[in-house]
């Protein structure tokens, strides 16, 4: 099994403990078949794969984020969308996204009936790197991964609230609290760039993390 798909596996068995014993049914688009599906009152679709950066753990790793829809619908849909969120927020390798960090026509037609919303799934692949020419090991730099507390923040120096911040060095990502404050995990580097979505609008970000917490200014 490939990881992508063990990373999706791992998320439809936390969503399936949290509305046992009810089903959860996961749509991977193909025609139905003769026999119908059984009815299932939540339903998972994946959305996009896409490539958010590179990391060094043990060794060098790309790091993929798998967007996953999660639909509820039918008479219990509403207690069901309870348990799933308190599910997914207990697992912190996992984030939902709300809805100023929908891209352009992100959100369109991926709720098709009921409720639901979109969980990012992170997915890391390791691979080898090229043996010529040798990359020597870096002095005095730990390649472990690291927490970074900081406070994303306007021209008033005011809190920004609910704002996504990704580190590229790292495949999680933080929505900042209300005061604007925000934990993520990232690699050991002291200059962590970071891309931050305020209100739907998206902007790379750069800062020295050496101090914390890290202020980043959204001008």
């Amino acid at each position: 099994m490939g990881h992508v798909r063990s990373s999706l596996s791992d998320l439809l068995g936390v969503l399936s403990d949290a509305v046992a014993p009810q089903h959860v049914r996961f749509d991977d688009g193909s025609p139905t078949a003769v026999v119908p599906p059984p009815d299932a009152p939540v339903t998972v679709r994946a959305v996009t794969l896409n490539r958010i950066g590179r990391s060094r753990g043990d060794g060098p790793v790309l790091d993929l984020e798998l967007k996953v829809a999660v639909e509820c619908h039918g008479p219990e849909q509403l207690d069901n969308m309870e348990r799933l969120l308190l599910a997914v927020e207990l697992h912190s390798q996992y984030s939902v996204v709300s809805n100023g960090e929908f891209r352009p026509g992100e959100d369109s037609g991926v709720i098709q009936q009921g409720l639901g919303f979109l969980v990012r799934v992170p997915v890391s692949l390791r691979f080898e790197e090229p043996s010529d020419p040798p990359v020597p090991p870096a002095v005095g730099k730990s390649g472990a991964g690291r927490r970074i507390r900081g406070r994303l923040v306007d021209v008033h120096n005011k809190g920004i609230p609910d704002a996504y911040i990704h580190a590229h060095s790292s495949a999680t990502a933080a929505v900042s609290d209300a005061t604007g404050h925000f934990e993520v995990l990232a690699s050991a580097d002291e200059l962590q760039h970071f891309a931050v979505a305020v209100d739907g609008t998206e902007r790379e970000v750069s800062a020295v993390t050496k101090r914390l917490p890290v202020i980043i200014r959204w001008l």
